[in-house]
């Protein structure tokens, strides 16, 4: 089963992106790219889920591009 996450990313100037997750609120992740962020973002999902009941079976991770709430 793969766990799905919302994601809304938006330019930032002079240069790079801010990335959020609405199912982790309060996580604001920066990159200088889109795929920059998504790496960080990635690694930050992970490392919140190591700590779950059923962390030991990481389901895969899908994230989905779309607007924030």
């Amino acid at each position: 089963m793969t766990k799905r996450y919302l994601i809304n990313v938006e330019p930032i100037e002079p240069s790079g992106v801010v990335l959020t997750i609405a199912e982790l609120p309060g996580l604001v992740i920066f990159g200088q790219t889109a795929e920059d962020a998504l790496d960080w973002a990635r690694a930050a999902i992970a490392f919140q889920l190591r700590d779950s009941p059923d962390g030991d079976q990481k389901p895969p991770l899908e994230l989905v591009l779309g607007r924030a709430s």
